[in-house]
């Protein structure tokens, strides 16, 4: 009954002192870990869809900067990214586009080439899997995501690809390759701003460690 009766003004500030204080706090309690020189003062742009724009990447290593899309063909930002001359290009598709006949191989071998050709590393990330409820909803999508999850991590590994496996950070098992439940937002697709701290930002270090190992 209060809350009814605060002018709107007040709510929106109220909200965006709330926002400041919990950045200063995810800037003390999330996995920020010590660096090697040579890669701390590496910038790394992530190209995604709702992971590009809900992860806070910033608050685990300062210099990740985010793109994103809401489509498949992620080239006009490959593109922009490159323009940005970053160190490493991570790219990051959403379990939305499956299945999908716009869902295309040749465009992450033709981005990853495009990375190269400038001079950068490129990265690819997994599929975040959805739940058993949102599957049963949209038949196809998780047998597709899984499909293209297992292409990827055969194309990395025989590419020389570094991946960011978050299927595998953020499945129930090995056997159940869906979202576990207590993950997503309520819709079985998105995640929630709680499972960005608690199970992925802790993947990022390992990844930087991986991807300028040779620095």
């Amino acid at each position: 009954m209060l809350w009814a009766m605060i002018p709107w003004r007040v709510k929106q500030a109220m909200g965006q002192i709330r926002e400041r204080v919990t950045n200063r706090v995810l800037s003390v309690v999330t996995h920020r870990i010590p660096l090697p020189e040579s890669v701390a003062d590496k910038r790394v742009i992530l190209i995604g869809a709702s992971v590009g724009k809900d992860w806070r990447l910033h608050l685990v290593f300062p210099r990740i900067e985010t793109l994103h899309t809401y489509e498949f063909d992620k080239t006009r930002l490959v593109g922009q990214a490159i323009e940005q001359r970053p160190d490493a290009i991570v790219v990051k598709e959403c379990a939305a586009y499956f299945p999908s006949p716009q869902v295309k191989r040749e465009l992450v071998e033709r981005w990853v080439g495009q990375i190269r050709d400038a001079g950068i590393r490129p990265v690819l990330a997994t599929v975040v899997p959805v739940t058993r409820g949102h599957a049963a909803q949209r038949p196809g999508r998780a047998e597709g995501l899984w499909a293209f999850n297992d292409w990827l991590r055969e194309y990395c590994a025989t590419g020389g690809v570094p991946l960011l496996d978050l299927e595998a950070a953020l499945r129930c098992s090995a056997s159940d390759r869906h979202l576990d439940q207590r993950l997503h937002s309520g819709d079985g697709l998105h995640l929630s701003r709680r499972t960005y701290r608690q199970q992925m930002d802790s993947l990022i270090p390992p990844l930087l460690l991986r991807t300028f190992a040779s620095d």
